[in-house]
């Protein structure tokens, strides 16, 4: 029979709560990513499936967020999983699948911040109804969470679920156009100078690059474009972290970590080739694990924070990318009435 691992760890954390749970697992997952760091890198020292890191609902598609993102894609590495696609035991069950002897589920948390109730009328005290003579619901905010967990499987674990196919990659070619459009959906000025450093200036509200042509690769360029707009979503007019913050404490480390995050997620929707021992990075390592063995729950705000990051700048990209097909298709129509 597989191993249902809700199942077996229940006894052991039954004088446990959910909130307690969830911290232990935090801490098991910043004990991986400073091990890494140790070792001077971040996720793995070798080549590894860029789909590992958009894990998804094999039935919703829905993508997973946050912290229950990063570890999801930690399993993916360390399992050599090649299928992004998860599902929780009871969903599988539901699907007609079947989970293959041995597989043991990735614990994921889960934060409920809303809950549906009927619409009592304050007057009579019973439950309102609409013009059908159904009774009305309503979406109310928390002021304190629900807090719980579950387990999923990949989908390398499940029999019967139809085979993944992975979406085309970004040719090497095409990484020029990928830059030049990602510059067009910033939401803040982006300037190239002729000096040796990138940054992105809270202050000003602007990106600051050297010059394309001094960097080593288009991927390269790519990649530091990708880091600073993704400090960029922090201003105080999108998402609004605190990133005003002095170079060398842990809140302006805790910040690098979060646009480097960003960047990983970028680079991973993208599906391109990555390098995660960039040296400007990795000079961050000594900070950011002192930071994260202070109080491993930072990291949980650093996960949350880099999906929010990720999330905008692709939604902001997407929306060129749409504007420029529609330009690109009516230039062909154009030309096309004009050949007739």
């Amino acid at each position: 029979m597989p191993v249902n691992t809700k199942e077996k760890v229940k006894k052991e954390n039954k004088k446990k709560n959910a909130k307690q749970i969830i911290e232990e697992n935090r801490k098991k997952i910043v004990e991986k990513l400073i091990s890494n760091m140790e070792k001077g890198y971040i996720f793995s020292e070798w080549a590894w499936n860029k789909q590992a890191f958009i894990p998804r609902n094999a039935v919703t598609g829905t993508k997973y967020q946050g912290i229950n993102r990063l570890n999801l894609s930690f399993a993916s590495m360390e399992n050599g999983y090649e299928d992004p696609r998860w599902l929780t035991f009871k969903k599988i069950q539901e699907m007609g699948y079947k989970l293959k002897e041995g597989s043991t589920g990735v614990f994921c948390e889960k934060w409920i911040w809303q809950k549906v109730q009927k619409v009592v009328n304050q007057e009579t005290g019973e439950v309102e109804k609409d013009e059908n003579g159904k009774e009305k619901y309503e979406i109310v905010e928390l002021k304190r969470p629900i807090i719980n967990y579950f387990y999923l499987y990949n989908a390398s674990q499940i029999e019967g679920i139809e085979p993944y196919i992975s979406n085309e990659k970004i040719e090497k070619s095409d990484i020029t156009n990928v830059a030049d459009s990602f510059m067009v959906s910033s939401e803040c000025p982006i300037k190239e100078k002729f000096q040796d450093r990138a940054f992105y200036s809270p202050m000003e509200d602007s990106i600051t690059l050297p010059p394309r042509r001094f960097f080593k690769s288009d991927e390269a360029f790519l990649g530091t474009l990708l880091h600073e707009m993704s400090h960029s979503t922090g201003h105080e007019s999108r998402l609004n972290r605190d990133i005003k913050n002095k170079f060398g404490t842990e809140k302006y480390a805790m910040e690098e970590l979060t646009a480097e995050l960003s960047c990983v997620f970028l680079e991973a929707e993208l599906d391109m080739n990555l390098d995660f021992t960039r040296q400007e990075h990795i000079n961050y390592f000594s900070s950011w694990i002192k930071a994260l063995k202070n109080d491993p729950n930072e990291l949980y705000k650093v996960c949350s924070n880099a999906s929010k990051s990720c999330n905008r700048l692709m939604e902001n990209y997407e929306k060129v990318i749409a504007f420029e097909n529609k330009q690109e298709k009516n230039k062909d129509e154009e030309e096309m009435e004009e050949a007739i």
